[in-house]
């Protein structure tokens, strides 16, 4: 195979091409003809199993150069892969087969170029937007996420026929919800089971069965601004049959409840704690830090020279109305349904996703500049203590995570993305 690489400067767009000759593509001729011919059907005879001089009549040069191109790309994008040129791709390529013989074959990838940035200044930012939050666990955060574990354990209890539910109680009911006195599509259950205080309603309809006997009665809430369109913002009535109250007994906070859990490293109820206490702090580490940092690569943005091929653009856009249909898709909605509901075009849903995509973009190309003018690279030690901090978390053996679900190279990738985010943190603000 042989290989060259140009710009398109003046498309933002540069090109491998690749040439397969000699052995190489000879084989794929080869590949590409049994490929043809193992597919024709001739009357008489079962799929590619007639004799070879009817077989042969059947296999044009087009059909089985064709699939000899097909046969070839994937190894061919790798071999240009390994040429190692200066010249990189910043988007996926679009393979496209420019001269095809019985002699050779050349491949054209293009793709859009990394866009040039001259990055503005990335430490020492200051702002009255950058603020740096404690990392601290509450006593009602750690009981919180105690109770979680203790749900597990819980035993439940039928109460009196004249109780009230109660927050933490079992409730089983049926319910259908009417808006404007009309059944709406998805707001009827039967014989629901809710624990009260989960929140696993929309605000509100919780706390409106607290004090509810058996029985019928009706509760009125309100649907959240950001729920599915025919229902965002609506008042709505729901018709409430209670057909049974349970208590839950939890199981107590102590040493029995941590041995239970069989968590890795934890036999008592203090470790419990702390294992959770540390968790939290974890957890908000990251929030915190990544709500910063977002803040702090907004304002490197605003004072760097980023020129953005609109191809790029354009190709991000498709990405991310891609995550937008499974977003709809995933409120039962097709997104012709979404459309005729909002009034939005396909039109107008892209132009609102520019914006996005286009910080999007520029956020990559600014922490990829950091990243090189830092020259980042994970230490031996810190991929060791990654795979040793996982094994503990999951319970198996670094070597099994590094060998099947994790390998080195997703390791180091991961520690760099933290180190970016821990150096903007550090210095800034």
């Amino acid at each position: 195979m042989k290989f060259e690489a140009k710009k398109l400067v003046d498309k933002g767009q540069g090109v491998w091409i690749v040439t397969i000759d000699g052995k190489d593509w000879e084989f794929a001729v080869k590949k590409g003809k049994n490929k043809v011919a193992s597919s024709i059907k001739i009357d008489g005879f079962r799929e590619g199993k007639a004799p070879k001089e009817l077989l042969e009549k059947h296999i044009t040069p087009v059909k089985y150069l064709n699939a000899a191109v097909q046969s070839i790309m994937e190894k061919a994008w790798d071999f240009a892969k390994e040429q190692k040129s200066d010249v990189e791709p910043f988007s996926s390529p679009t393979p496209t087969p420019t001269k095809v013989s019985e002699k050779f074959c050349e491949l054209e990838f293009v793709f859009d170029l990394k866009p040039e940035i001259e990055i503005g200044e990335y430490k020492g930012l200051k702002s009255k937007d950058l603020v740096k939050e404690d990392f601290k666990a509450t006593k009602e955060e750690i009981d919180i996420a105690i109770d979680q574990y203790r749900d597990r354990f819980a035993l439940e209890k039928d109460k009196d026929k004249d109780a009230k539910i109660a927050k933490g109680d079992v409730a089983i009911f049926d319910f259908e919800g009417f808006v404007d006195g009309v059944a709406f599509k998805g707001g009827k259950g039967l014989d629901f089971r809710l624990v009260i205080g989960s929140n696993q309603m929309i605000p509100g309809f919780e706390d409106e069965l607290i004090g509810k006997k058996l029985g019928e009665s009706k509760i009125k809430v309100t649907f959240p601004e950001d729920y599915t369109p025919e229902l965002s913002g609506k008042d709505a009535e729901f018709v409430i049959n209670v057909k049974s109250i349970k208590e839950r007994i939890l199981p107590e906070k102590d040493d029995e409840l941590a041995k239970d859990l069989n968590l890795p490293n934890i036999k008592t109820y203090k470790e419990l704690e702390n294992s959770v206490k540390q968790q939290i702090i974890d957890q908000k580490t990251l929030s915190l830090k990544n709500t910063f940092v977002n803040k702090v690569i907004d304002m490197i943005i605003a004072s760097s020279k980023i020129e953005l091929p609109k191809s790029a653009i354009n190709r991000e856009i498709e990405n991310l109305y891609k995550e937008f249909e499974a977003r709809v898709a995933n409120q039962k909605l097709t997104m012709k349904e979404y459309k005729k509901k909002t009034g939005l075009t396909d039109d107008k849903i892209r132009e609102e996703l520019f914006d996005d995509a286009k910080r999007k973009i520029c956020s990559y190309l600014v922490t990829d500049k950091v990243r090189n003018t830092e020259k980042f690279e994970p230490t031996k030690e810190q991929i060791e203590e990654k795979y040793s901090k996982l094994a503990a978390q999951f319970g198996v053996d670094a070597d099994y995570i590094r060998k099947t679900i994790l390998p080195e190279a997703q390791i180091k990738e991961e520690i760099i993305r933290e180190q970016i985010v821990d150096f903007l943190y550090e210095n800034n603000g």
